[in-house]
């Protein structure tokens, strides 16, 4: 099966992708296939990065205040399609496609998941390194997920294969993200942020289960990003992010998943001194091959992904609490 097989699977087109949520329901996806004659402890070629392009708002990666932040992410998302490595869109697909070894009925997906992430982070007041500001930060995370797998014959429903239909809901901690070291200068139209961080399988993993919440490896995850100011008040900004992923071996498995590349951009506008509206977008790539011996699949097609999104945010309390609304694919 070929590794592109994933975007296929767990509709990557949503991901901007979206987040653990669609990853977590491709894998109770192949949880239950192999449940049909495939091997039950099998690594899986449903495997993608733990980051994700245009998450975050456009600029909070930019300078912060001193002190404590925090940032309550809320992100749904949902899909019932399929995109394969060329782009073409389908609602549904034929099992055969995916696995040989099944019969060709055709096979519907509705994907939805609700993941909620706390942010949170501390500006230190001294400035360091010819005056950069220092922040540190923990990001944990709780997702549920609701999946509903739905196979349908040519003529009449099948009934022995997921009889008609297999759903599932799961809930728990995903892995966590920790960022020891955040640094930014700052000049009159300019900012500069050096970031890194690595993110903890802490999350609910078995290789061959169907209740997976987290991915099971380490990644380690240095980032840069340039804000460019074009007015004295910044009331516009344009930023420009580089992100990269390295990638440690899943946990009890030799498989070692691919390395990955993001590019992000954003343009803000503030259209009042306390309205906010946004566009943003994201590209990720995977950038080397998964290896290992427990890789059963050709490498030679590799992950990517793309990302839009809207935003509109509002300083309920100035300086204190802004309220952001965002809307991507």
């Amino acid at each position: 099966m070929n590794r592109y097989k994933e975007q296929i699977r767990n509709g990557s087109l949503v991901k901007g992708e979206s987040h653990r949520g669609i990853i977590l329901v491709a894998l109770l996806m192949v949880g239950i296939l192999c449940a049909q004659g495939l091997r039950a402890q099998q690594t899986s070629p449903i495997q993608t990065g733990h980051y994700s392009p245009a998450f975050s708002n456009v600029r909070d990666m930019a300078k912060g205040a001193p002190g404590l932040a925090i940032v309550l992410y809320n992100q749904y998302m949902y899909s019932n399609k399929y995109s394969e490595k060329d782009g073409n869109i389908y609602t549904n697909k034929q099992l055969d496609y995916f696995f040989k070894e099944l019969t060709p009925v055709d096979l519907n997906v509705s994907l939805g998941s609700f993941a909620t992430v706390p942010a949170f982070f501390y500006g230190v007041p001294k400035p360091v390194l010819g005056g950069a500001q220092w922040m540190i930060g923990v990001v944990p995370s709780y997702i549920w997920a609701d999946a509903s797998f739905i196979t349908e014959q040519r003529g009449g429903v099948q009934d022995s294969i997921l009889n008609q239909s297999g759903a599932a809901k799961l809930s728990g901690f995903g892995d966590l993200y920790v960022a020891p070291l955040r640094l930014t200068w700052v000049w009159d139209h300019l900012d500069l942020t050096f970031y890194y961080g690595f993110t903890a399988p802490t999350g609910r993993y078995e290789t061959g289960a169907d209740d997976n919440i987290g991915l099971g490896f380490w990644t380690h995850q240095p980032q840069l990003f340039t804000y460019y100011y074009p007015v004295a008040d910044q009331s516009t900004a344009l930023m420009l992010g580089l992100t990269y992923e390295l990638n440690g071996k899943v946990k009890g498995e030799d498989f070692n998943p691919g390395n990955r590349f993001s590019l992000e951009w954003g343009i803000s506008q503030y259209v009042s001194g306390r309205l906010e509206l946004g566009v943003m977008g994201g590209h990720n790539w995977q950038v080397s091959d998964d290896k290992g011996d427990e890789v059963w699949w050709p490498t030679s097609v590799r992950d990517k992904k793309s990302t839009l999104a809207f935003t509109a945010g509002y300083w309920a309390w100035a300086e204190r609490l802004q309220i952001v609304a965002k809307y991507g694919f």
